[in-house]
């Protein structure tokens, strides 16, 4: 089983430990909003996602809200 400390993996993010592109950056910090409970806004990070990547935040939305998809094969 995986583990991640989103404080730990933010707090590295945010003094230059994590060096990342703009996408990479706001996709972490939106999953660490989504998954650990870390404030995050919206507003800031959403803007200037690609299709996937909105795609991709959609569903983990969906997912974190108990909507998963019928054919996951995940049951």
């Amino acid at each position: 089983m995986a583990a991640i400390d989103w404080d730990a993996a933010i707090t590295a993010l945010n003094s230059g430990g994590l060096p990342c592109s703009g996408g990479e950056r706001r996709i972490l910090l939106l999953s660490a909003g989504l998954a650990g409970g870390t404030p995050v806004s919206l507003r800031d990070n959403v803007t200037g996602l690609d299709d996937r990547n909105t795609a991709l935040l959609i569903t983990a939305i969906r997912h974190a809200a108990g909507k998963r998809p019928e054919n996951s094969g995940h049951e």
